[in-house]
């Protein structure tokens, strides 16, 4: 992992926001954040672009192909981290708020209709414009897409062994 680049696993989240300078910023430990003039999707491209060598538009083909998943699918950027991003709003403009599982906890419903509670594993929570059910259905694709990434990765790591013995 390249830890001068900002998408890393310390990131909790990243929020849209209503700023005339910026459009989204990643928030970190603590209450950190980093402003971006650049909608969510467009930062997390540009940076898994330059870190990882990929693209948003290949890791939602492999979702496609390899898990069946064709809509607000999570994006997997560090197998070996389990670094997953999930978005868990919907935006025309492509400046969704994204979560990382690797820090979060749980969600619960807000006390208006509509909104949802983030929990983080640091104690930390976060209010979202974004339906309950939504964001549960988002939480689950993202353990189904990182579940079957961890069980094919020992799988293939098994069938090395068996294959260097013989």
């Amino acid at each position: 992992m390249n830890t001068e680049n900002p998408l890393n696993a310390g990131v909790f989240y990243i929020e849209p926001v209503q700023h005339p300078e910026f459009l989204c910023h990643m928030v970190y430990k603590n209450g950190r954040t980093l402003p971006s003039a650049k909608p969510s999707e467009s930062l997390i491209d540009e940076l898994l672009l330059h870190t990882y060598g990929s693209t948003i538009k290949a890791r939602r083909t492999y979702l496609k192909k390899a898990h069946e998943i064709h809509r607000q699918g999570p994006i997997i950027l560090d197998e070996q981290l389990q670094f997953v991003l999930f978005p868990i709003t919907v935006s025309r403009q492509r400046n969704q708020f994204w979560v990382n599982l690797y820090h979060f906890l749980r969600f619960t419903p807000g006390s208006t209709p509509g909104t949802t509670i983030i929990h983080f594993s640091d104690g930390t929570h976060v209010d979202v414009h974004a339906d309950f059910p939504f964001c549960e259905k988002q939480y689950s694709k993202a353990l189904v897409v990182n579940d079957r990434l961890i069980k094919i990765k020992e799988q293939n790591a098994r069938y090395a062994i068996r294959r260097s013995l013989t």
